[in-house]
């Protein structure tokens, strides 16, 4: 029962990782007891944690790139190159063509460009595949859309964005103390930042700790119009990234499910539709760097 359970809560969290015990219980249909001691299970685990994340046209990251590696022999030393790298907010090993897969986060076309060649410089690297990313459909590790044009952020938002990366789901009480604020401020600055896409906070499943729920990346080749496919996606449960690209696929996908039975039903239901001409698909093996969470620069006075 409680697998069933946490699969629903994660999900849940994933929507909104500051949901409250009571708030979860409704959405999940359980007692807020059985929740709390499941949300507090899984945290402690270390199996799911809840990061918020800003947006990363805020940190000036404009431009978004899925990069698959095939190495010759052992991957260590490549691993080890592509987490050292500031650009890089996930690594990962996979199985098929390619041995590695990285999504790196970078503020120009000129810095990627420059972190693919000295990706390419190592000496057990043998491919390197590039997708651009051309917009973020849907995303459990990031705010969804655009930026607002309206946003404006000062210091105290700053520091309540700091706060909330180390401790997602630090009490609104704790956080009026750290920045000298009243809780119901901190409350209405939390959410005009998540309102506003500023920032997004949401539940992370670390897959290298033994949680035991695999994950499998896809890439699909369509014909026609995308909107369909984008639209099933965005409603499918387990879908937990979708990107449009600009390379050897259209679409780039990431899948989470409490079981391969549920992610070979996925990828089925997906083959199915008339517009996916093509599905690549690669098992995420181990995952070395997940870690969305950068510093803002501030502007000196």
């Amino acid at each position: 029962m409680s697998d069933g359970l946490d699969a629903q809560l994660i999900a849940a969290l994933q929507q909104d990782g500051r949901a409250s015990y009571s708030e979860l219980a409704a959405r999940v249909g359980a007692p807020r007891t059985a929740v709390s001691a499941r949300v507090q299970a899984l945290l402690g685990s270390g199996a799911v944690e809840i990061v918020a994340v800003a947006h990363p046209q805020l940190l000036g990251l404009t431009t978004l790139a899925h990069v698959s590696v095939a190495v010759s022999g052992p991957a260590d030393e490549v691993v080890g190159a592509l987490c050292a790298t500031d650009a890089s907010v996930f690594v990962s090993a996979v199985s098929g063509a390619y041995d590695l897969v990285a999504e790196l986060r970078v503020t120009s076309d000129r810095e990627l460009y420059d972190a693919l060649a000295h990706l390419r410089a190592q000496p057990r690297v043998r491919a390197v595949n590039t997708l651009l990313y051309t917009d973020v459909v849907t995303s459990v590790f990031m705010p969804q859309g655009p930026l607002r044009s309206d946003v404006h952020v000062d210091e105290t938002d700053l520091r309540l964005i700091e706060l909330l990366e180390r401790d997602g789901r630090m009490p609104f009480v704790e956080l009026a103390a750290r920045v000298g604020m009243s809780p119901s401020a901190a409350r209405a600055r939390v959410s005009r930042l998540v309102t506003s896409r500023a920032l997004h906070v949401a539940a992370v499943v670390r897959r290298g700790t033994g949680s035991g729920r695999p994950a499998l990346g896809a890439g699909l080749n369509l014909g026609g119009d995308d909107e369909h496919v984008t639209a099933f996606l965005a409603a499918l449960p387990g879908v937990e990234f979708v990107a449009r690209t600009v390379g050897r696929f259209d679409l780039v996908i990431t899948l989470g499910a409490d079981s391969t039975t549920r992610l070979h039903h996925i990828t089925e239901q997906l083959k199915a539709l008339d517009e996916v001409h093509g599905l690549t698909t690669w098992a995420h093996l181990e995952v070395f760097k997940e870690h969305y969470s950068r510093g803002i620069a501030r502007t000196s006075p």
